[in-house]
């Protein structure tokens, strides 16, 4: 009973940080009810047995990816007004995502439970080394593709950002080690109260 409440409290405060992050008119507010649910959606996991993966979960998402997102949104000076707009012309599609998600987890937790699809074994072996023997047998062409998608993610990022501007100064390692002292160093002998013209 006691973790069956504790479920239920951890549920209802995931779905309530979910939906503070989506209303939340601060980005940087929104960031951190980002990091309120990923936190909620561990205890879920470590209280449904899957330890590995809620661990997984607080140490990749809360200790990288949500940080990440955090001194990206204080860095940009993102307009209020702008968030609001853009996010108003973005609700039907919002709704419509919702409504096929929903749908899934209707269609994955009562029709096909009903039918008796999902059968839950009980297996002598953790749920990591269940997780590692799923991944790298039965799914490893799909989580090596996956791994392909994020190398090309990190590419296209690398590629977008370093875009050649001729107001910035990069260095040439080349004309570096090709440049005497001659002609870096210059000697001047000025006289008594007489400047140098740079």
């Amino acid at each position: 009973m006691f973790v069956v409440g504790t479920f239920y409290f951890f549920a209802i405060f995931l779905i309530f940080s979910s939906l503070s992050v989506i209303f939340s008119k601060n980005p940087v507010n929104s960031v951190l009810f980002l990091v309120l649910a990923f936190l909620n959606s561990t205890f879920l996991f470590i209280l449904i047995g899957a330890e590995f993966v809620g661990i997984i979960l607080a140490i990749v998402y809360i200790g990288a990816v949500a940080i990440l997102f955090l001194f990206v949104v204080m860095m940009l000076d993102i307009e209020l007004i702008d968030i609001v707009f853009s996010v108003k012309k973005y609700i039907p599609l919002a709704i419509l995502f919702a409504l096929v998600i929903i749908s899934e987890i209707i269609y994955l937790t009562v029709v096909k439970a009903v039918k008796g699809d999902i059968l839950l074994e009980p297996s002598s072996v953790n749920n990591t080394e269940a997780i590692g023997d799923v991944l790298y047998t039965k799914f490893f062409i799909d989580f090596q593709l996956s791994g392909i998608v994020l190398l090309l993610a990190m590419i296209g990022a690398i590629v977008l950002t370093h875009i050649y501007k001729p107001s910035i100064k990069r260095q040439n390692i080349s004309h570096q080690n090709s440049v005497t002292a001659s002609e870096r160093v210059s000697l001047h002998n000025p006289k008594s109260g007489e400047g140098i013209d740079a």
